[in-house]
């Protein structure tokens, strides 16, 4: 299955560097974000505050602003 990066969705799953791939593609919509690799602990920080990103989560970038949801 191919992902599209570019799409302004897209629902997290076990490959964190496709994760980390469509953040990039997503500067715009979020401040920053951190990886803790002792705790495998993915935090962005955006607009709406910081939230830390699992497996199952849906990313939406189309208000310009990083919106995250389960």
């Amino acid at each position: 299955m191919c992902k599209d990066f570019k799409a302004m969705t897209y629902v997290v799953d076990e490959n964190l560097t496709d994760t980390f791939a469509w953040l990039l593609a997503h500067q715009d919509c979020y401040d920053a974000f951190e990886f803790d690799v002792l705790s495998q602990t993915l935090l962005v920080h955006h607009a709406n505050g910081t939230d830390q990103i699992k497996k199952g989560d849906y990313l939406n970038a189309n208000y310009g602003i990083l919106i995250t949801s389960l």
